[in-house]
């Protein structure tokens, strides 16, 4: 209760923040389910991604983080009880990991996965990893697709300015993929669910591209 009390307090902080820095805005929040589980799917352009990302939804949702990060017991604590933070080896995802977003995913949570993987360094979108698609149909939770327009102009991969540019969030509705879910898991099936994810990601860019 406590760690819940200090989420939403930061939350208000940070949006207050958001708002008058970079215009925030977040568009289509109404796909995000008001209770039950569901993966936010985004693309990855900037450390801002998921802050920026968190502001759209009231909900407290999971992040996972690189396991480096768990250092410090301070942070440590902040990142485990408030923020709701996994830590994950960024080189490989152990079954240790998959069976905690496994579980999280059971219990009626909202997880934000990256396809990508990493930051992208030109701002365009990469090709997905097959790790989403694997979650995606193990689960087989309502997956979201959400693109931050904006973030990589306020903080870009290799850059140590932030700069103040407006940033709007789109979620999506959930992407179907009930087709996929009716076939033998391989790693190809994987990987095809992956671009498909993906492809809701593009065509909410196009979307934010035409406003």
């Amino acid at each position: 209760m406590i760690a819940e009390w200090i989420y939403h307090f930061l939350y208000v902080i940070i949006y207050i923040i958001a708002k008058s820095l970079f215009s925030y805005k977040a568009i289509g929040a109404e796909y995000i389910p008001k209770r039950g589980s569901a993966i936010l799917a985004s693309n990855h352009a900037s450390y801002f991604d998921p802050p920026f990302v968190g502001l759209g939804v009231w909900r407290r949702i999971n992040y996972l983080a690189k396991k480096e990060l768990f250092k410090n017991r301070f942070i440590n604590y902040f990142l485990l009880t408030i923020v709701k933070t996994i830590p994950v080896d960024r080189e490989q995802m152990d079954k240790h990991t998959l069976k905690k977003i496994y579980q999280l995913l059971k219990e009626d949570e909202i997880l934000l996965l990256f396809p990508e993987g990493t930051r992208t360094y030109s701002g365009d979108l990469m090709e997905p990893k097959m790790g989403i698609g694997m979650i995606a149909y193990a689960t087989k939770v309502p997956v979201i697709p959400v693109y931050v327009n904006g973030s990589y102009k306020i903080f870009p991969r290799n850059s140590k300015l932030i700069r103040l540019r407006p940033c709007k969030v789109f979620f999506g509705p959930p992407v179907n993929l009930e087709t996929y879910y009716d076939q033998k898991k391989s790693k190809e099936l994987y990987r095809d669910i992956s671009l498909r994810i993906m492809e809701g990601i593009r065509e909410l860019k196009q979307k934010s591209e035409e406003e």
